[in-house]
């Protein structure tokens, strides 16, 4: 009986000295205007709202994300440049808290320089990997959102990400534009092993036309599971949301936009939270 007290004491504190490790998601699309930036904001906001704690990473140089959630890119005294120039400090030190639950390391528009800064650097495709080890025991998801271009920042985003979450624009090139990403994925698996596709997103959907139905219909038929149940539809509120720096939840809450996001959330919790 002292034997299996002894046991369970032991196993109890094992179990508390256990840390729950963020999820990292790549939002990642080689083709731009597919709502991949629109995607990672209002996910991540509609994440938090749900009591989880979100970190937002803004890897594109036109800052998009940062100025769709109210921040002034030309105005920061640290942004994600520094924490890719600096990643041995982490990245607590360039991140701003934007609401209960919600974090975010800005782009600045520095960054559009730092490519060429940092091509000679050793281990460069890992900097913001190593930059955020230390934020992993302190968020349940943290996102990524990189550009559309295949470089550095994409890069980094893939190899510090565990799985990539692909915005597909239900559009008559939608499906020619996930092979090369599937390739892109492969070849990074080579220096991050574990990464992954984890859904796609079918995303500016108007299922009144025949068009965007069949294109939904054969993303489903070709990647099954894969394809979120959720689908993203075209709603001029999500366009206008960015405009005003703020989410869809704060700008529209009941508009067709907001929902949709709320049940991604939702769905996206229950097939990968912890």
């Amino acid at each position: 009986m002292l034997l299996w007290t002894v046991q369970s004491m032991v196993l109890g504190m094992m179990h508390g000295m256990v840390q729950i490790m963020a999820r990292t998601i790549a939002l990642a699309m080689q083709k731009g205007g597919v709502g991949k930036t629109t995607t990672a904001l209002n996910l991540g906001v509609m994440l938090a709202a749900r009591g989880r704690r979100v970190l937002l990473v803004d890897l594109d140089p036109q800052a998009n994300l940062t100025q769709g959630l109210g921040v002034d890119p030309a105005g920061l005294e640290y942004s994600v440049y520094e924490v890719l120039l600096n990643p041995e400090h982490g990245s607590a030190f360039a991140t701003r808290t934007l609401s209960d639950g919600l974090d975010l390391i800005p782009a600045s528009l520095d960054l559009a320089g730092a490519e060429l800064e940092l091509a000679g650097r050793v281990g460069r495709e890992l900097l913001l990997r190593k930059a955020l080890r230390a934020a992993q025991s302190q968020y349940d998801y943290i996102l990524l959102d990189p550009p559309p271009s295949l470089g550095l920042f994409a890069l980094n985003a893939l190899a510090a990400a565990e799985m990539v979450l692909v915005p597909l624009q239900l559009h008559a090139y939608a499906l020619r534009a996930l092979p090369p990403l599937e390739a892109t994925i492969a070849l990074v698996r080579e220096i991050n092993p574990p990464l992954r596709i984890g859904g796609i997103v079918c995303t500016m959907a108007d299922r009144r036309t025949n068009l965007s139905q069949q294109i939904e219909q054969q993303v489903r038929a070709q990647y099954g599971d894969l394809v979120f149940k959720t689908v993203i539809p075209f709603n001029i509120r999500l366009a206008e949301a960015p405009a005003a720096g703020a989410s869809i939840a704060t700008f529209a809450p009941q508009s067709a936009g907001a929902q949709a996001y709320a049940a991604l959330a939702t769905e996206l919790e229950e097939q990968y939270g912890r």
